[in-house]
C-alpha cells in the first residue's frame, strides 16, 4: 500500500510539473476537415488556400492614407447622386465658428461611367470649433450596394496634397477580375492597381472560421512594415517573460514548433505552442503564429502575419480548452500556412523597376 501511495504522489507531482496535458482530446462528433477542392482567398498582395467550407470575413483596408468602407444602402446610380447631394447640402448648412459652414469644397472625382461621374470628393471640418484638421472623403460608385467610401484627413497646410492623393486612390480602384494581370492589392471583390514602383503603405486583414472545427479561427494580415515591428520569436519570448507570476504558476506552454520557416520564398519565424492549466489531463489550446517581417518602405516585401488559435471562447467556467484535437488543429494550420504566396499578378511584376 505504501508503495502505491508513493507512486500516486510521484505521478501527481509529474503532472503538476508538465501539466499532464491531453492534446488530442476533443468534443465528440468532430469530423476531419475535408481538404479536397480548396478555395483561394486573396488578401493584399497574397493568395491563400483554405478548405472549401471556410467562412471568410474581410477586415478593414487602409491604402495610401485612406480607410476603405462599403456603403451597401446605395442601390442605384440615382441613389448615389442623392447620397452625395444630401451630404453636400447638410455640410453647407451646418455652422462653423470662423469659416461660416463646415463644407470647405466639393468636386467631381477622376472616374466616370456611362451615366456620368461616378466619383466625388468632399472636404469639410468635422465640428463647429475644429480649425486645424480637414476631413477628406472620396466616393466611388461601382454598382448596387457598392459605394466605396474612402476616408482620410489633412492638416491645413497639407490639404492640397491630401486631395491629390485622394484623386489618385479613387482612380486605382476596380472591380476585381478572376485573373488579374496588373500588380496590385485585393480587398474582397475590389482591386487596387499598384505597380510597386513607389511605396504606398497599405494594411489588409482577413478573418477565417471553419464550421467543422468549432471555435477554431485564423487571421492573415498583409501590410507595410512599421519601424516598431520586431522579429517574432524574440518578441514573444520577451512578452512571456513579462507575464505575471500567477499566470506562469497556473499554466504551462508546450512547444509545437519554434524557429525559422520558409514559406514559398518568404523566410519567416514561427512560434506555435499549446497552453494548458497545470492540472492533470488538460486539453489546453493552441496559439500558432508565423510572421514574415518584410522590409521597411519596400512594396515588394510587405509584412505577412498568419495566426490560428483553438481556444474555446464560449467556455466561461473553464480555461477555454479546445474542442478539436491538436492534430487536427495543426494540420489545418499547416495546410493554410504552406499555401501562402505572392499572387501571380504580383509575382510576375515583383522584380520590375
Amino acid at each position: 500500500m505504501k508503495r502505491w501511495k508513493i507512486l500516486f504522489i510521484y505521478m501527481m507531482a509529474a503532472c503538476s510539473a508538465t501539466a499532464c496535458s491531453a492534446p488530442n482530446k476533443e468534443q465528440s462528433g468532430i469530423e476531419t476537415m475535408d481538404y479536397s477542392n480548396p478555395k483561394t482567398v486573396c488578401v493584399g498582395r497574397l493568395n491563400l488556400k483554405v478548405p472549401k467550407e471556410t467562412e471568410v470575413v474581410y477586415g478593414s483596408l487602409n491604402y495610401n492614407g485612406s480607410d476603405f468602407e462599403i456603403e451597401q444602402e446605395v442601390k442605384s446610380y440615382q441613389d448615389y447622386q442623392k447620397y452625395i447631394a444630401d451630404k453636400i447640402q447638410y455640410l453647407k448648412h451646418e455652422p462653423h465658428e470662423t469659416e461660416g459652414v463646415l463644407l470647405k469644397s466639393e468636386m467631381s472625382g477622376p472616374v466616370n461611367g456611362n451615366q456620368g461621374s461616378i466619383s466625388h470628393i468632399i472636404v469639410y471640418r468635422d465640428g463647429v470649433f475644429v480649425k486645424s484638421i480637414y476631413e477628406v472623403y472620396g466616393y466611388l460608385y461601382l454598382g448596387p450596394k457598392q459605394l466605396i467610401v474612402l476616408k482620410s484627413g489633412a492638416s491645413n497646410d497639407l490639404l492640397d496634397n491630401s486631395i491629390k492623393r485622394m484623386m489618385y486612390n479613387l482612380a486605382q480602384i476596380k472591380v476585381r477580375k478572376k485573373h488579374e494581370e496588373r500588380a496590385g492589392i485585393c480587398w474582397n471583390d475590389l482591386f487596387i492597381q499598384d505597380d510597386m514602383r513607389a511605396y504606398r503603405h497599405f494594411s489588409n486583414t482577413v478573418l477565417l472560421t471553419f464550421p467543422s472545427y468549432p471555435e477554431v479561427r485564423a487571421r492573415i494580415e498583409n501590410r507595410g512594415r512599421y519601424e516598431s515591428d520586431a522579429p517574432y520569436i524574440a518578441m514573444v519570448k520577451k512578452n512571456t517573460e513579462n507575464l505575471p507570476l500567477e499566470v506562469k504558476v497556473l499554466s504551462k506552454d508546450t512547444e509545437i514548433y519554434i524557429g525559422e520557416k520558409n514559406i514559398n520564398g518568404f523566410l519567416g519565424e514561427e512560434y506555435s505552442a499549446n497552453t494548458a492549466l497545470r492540472k492533470p489531463f488538460q486539453r489546453g489550446f493552441e496559439l500558432m503564429d508565423w510572421q514574415y517581417l518584410g522590409e521597411l518602405d519596400d512594396p515588394r516585401r510587405p509584412l505577412i502575419a498568419f495566426h490560428l488559435e483553438s481556444s474555446n471562447k464560449m467556455d466561461n467556467k473553464g480555461f477555454g480548452d479546445a474542442l478539436v484535437s491538436q492534430k487536427k488543429v495543426v494540420d489545418l494550420y499547416n495546410f493554410m500556412l504552406n499555401s501562402i504566396e505572392f499572387s501571380p499578378n504580383n509575382e510576375v511584376h515583383k522584380n520590375e523597376h
